[in-house]
């Protein structure tokens, strides 16, 4: 193996406990500040006002780092109807046009999302408090652009079916 594939190999695995702290640290979080939630409540007659929305946009976050976590192995929701009966010297071809679509609309979402988050912040939406709805919206684009370019890269590797 060569210089440049052991670091391209170093690179992939940084990033992939990267996705994967970050997918327990919000996990964590989530459970973390809603039993907080639930004791605030219901023990001391109060709570964070912000709470709930923090909660929902938390959610969000994981959902995102879910599916990206979810990519990186092709453990994504799939419609694996026909998939089965395609013949073997055929499977890497079906493989690489999933990829390919799968991209493509990754990126297409990724494109809007990026829309509708410069939308939220030129109408200064604000989420809770006194953070921006685009803030914590932004975690849309760039999650489907990872998972976009995820996809790209997968058409380029060689497949091991």
């Amino acid at each position: 193996m060569g210089c440049g594939k052991i670091i391209q190999k170093t690179i992939i695995e940084w990033i992939s406990r990267l996705e994967d702290i970050i997918v327990y640290f919000l996990l964590s979080a989530i459970l973390i500040f809603a039993v907080l939630q639930i004791i605030f409540r219901n023990f001391f007659d109060s709570g964070f006002v912000w709470g709930d929305s923090l909660l929902r946009i938390l959610v969000l976050w994981l959902g995102l780092a879910g599916a990206i976590l979810a990519s990186r192995n092709d453990k994504q929701i799939s419609i694996d109807v026909l998939y089965p009966y395609v013949p073997d010297n055929y499977k890497k071809t079906v493989q690489k046009i999933n990829h390919f679509f799968a991209a493509a609309i990754c990126l297409i979402i990724s494109y809007y999302s990026l829309l509708f988050v410069n939308l939220e912040y030129q109408d200064s939406t604000m989420a809770f408090e006194s953070v921006p709805a685009w803030l914590t919206e932004s975690v849309i684009p760039v999650g489907f652009a990872l998972m976009g370019i995820k996809y790209i890269a997968k058409l380029f590797k060689k497949s091991k079916i």
